[in-house]
């Protein structure tokens, strides 16, 4: 069956468009505290396939499949040893740089630097832990604005979403979304704050019960992706989508206000890793900053949304909506975690998402100008050229919010 134009940009396995794309990327793949020197290997599974990642005695951490490449044992069973797992089957041994150092199947005198052993490129940065699943010789390590930070000035929580990734981009891509679903969460959690001074109108249009302001749209082609802008009689706030699945979005009007940016990597065509990533250049987390008023509502760093899930409604509560204490009903109170279990609850009832049944409007510019770049982006590397953005300089992209005086 012939792929439609959907199914390119939303298909990841072994073989696919995208799929051969998305792994020509340094993929952030796991926070990186959940590795610790001498505990089990961790499984994760990106582009349809299982891997497994592990911390050495040293620190420095391996990724590898998660096939043993003698018999295809599972390596999650594997015994630590130094800085090398050990398979259970048969004992091969391979590092954190995936060199097979011991095979006992094999005479010792066996060139075991001969044998793929399914070892992938990876390393610690920003609390996250990045891998390399391409074939052939690894790019240059990207450098964003929030690489190299110390953990006083980066955080990050993640969450698996049952949902396409490139639904979850484009809930990102359609800023003004946050208009109406976030609307009560944001004026609850940063109404005291400099952000919901210059965000929100407090006049609702002709005919609606909701104060929200209409937008006007653009976008720029960049050398990585895309920057654009929704501007309105408020503010004007500037994104930037980096490819392949990294949006910086805006959080405050001050040059030193915590940046968030949003990361969405394709576990299978039906989940996706939800990265919350919160950073400041400048200096320290301040206590009333954004991200320690956002990060205590998150229980576990490692799966921020596990008491939000389809088969309980995501806790909808529909008599918060009924009385009019709650727009949405979903994570009430639970601050920037709300505004994210939200998105994910859209994300998840939307299911496979039919395009071609779709009603776009003029806010939805933005996500019609994504889906166009990433079929491109598909399509001109399956004909050989290189991969789009890989080596763009990104270490100075961020969102910007720009409020605007009234005179």
């Amino acid at each position: 069956m012939k792929m439609t134009e959907s199914d390119t940009i939303t298909q990841v396995g072994p073989g696919t468009p995208m799929g051969s794309l998305l792994r020509s990327y340094w993929v952030p793949v796991l926070r990186s505290a959940k590795l610790e020197v001498g505990q089990a290997p961790v499984r994760f599974r990106m582009f349809g396939e299982d891997y497994i990642a592990f911390r050495g005695a040293d620190g420095s951490v391996g990724v590898l499949d998660e096939a043993c490449p003698h018999r295809g044992a599972s390596l999650a069973l594997a015994n630590i040893e130094d800085n090398c797992v050990r398979c259970i089957y048969h004992g091969w041994k391979i590092d954190t740089a995936g060199k097979l150092v011991e095979a006992p199947t094999h005479p010792l005198t066996a060139k075991l630097d001969k044998i793929p052993t399914g070892g992938h490129p990876s390393y610690d940065d920003a609390g996250m832990v990045w891998a390399w699943l391409g074939v052939g010789e690894a790019p240059p390590r990207p450098v964003f604005a929030f690489s190299g930070l110390p953990e006083s000035q980066v955080i990050s929580a993640t969450g698996v979403v049952r949902a396409n990734w490139v639904q979850m981009l484009e809930g990102l891509w359609d800023t003004f979304h946050a208009q109406i679903l976030h609307n009560r969460a944001n004026r609850s959690t940063f109404g005291e704050t400099a952000r919901m001074a210059n965000y929100y109108s407090n006049v609702a249009p002709p005919g609606s019960s909701i104060a929200y302001d209409f937008p006007e749209l653009s976008v720029e082609s960049t050398d990585y992706g895309f920057a654009y802008r929704s501007s309105d009689d408020l503010k004007d706030l500037n994104y930037a989508w980096i490819m392949p699945w990294y949006v910086h979005h805006t959080v405050g009007p001050n040059p030193l206000d915590d940046k968030a940016v949003q990361i969405h990597v394709p576990i299978d065509d039906d989940h996706t890793l939800f990265w919350q990533l919160m950073y400041n250049r400048h200096v320290p987390f301040e206590p009333d900053g954004y991200a320690r008023r956002s990060f205590p509502a998150f229980a576990d760093l490692n799966e921020f949304r596990s008491e939000f899930t389809p088969e309980n409604g995501w806790r909808q509560d529909r008599e918060a909506m009924a009385e009019g204490r709650s727009f949405t009903g979903i994570a009430d109170g639970r601050g920037a975690l709300q505004i994210l279990v939200e998105d994910i609850a859209i994300a998840e009832g939307q299911g496979h998402l039919d395009r071609s049944k779709e009603n776009l409007g003029a806010t939805d510019r933005v996500v019609t100008r994504g889906r166009k770049a990433l079929l491109q982006a598909a399509l001109d590397f399956e004909r050989g050229e290189p991969a789009f953005g890989l080596r763009a300089d990104v270490s100075a992209v961020e969102a910007v919010f720009e409020p605007k005086v009234h005179s």
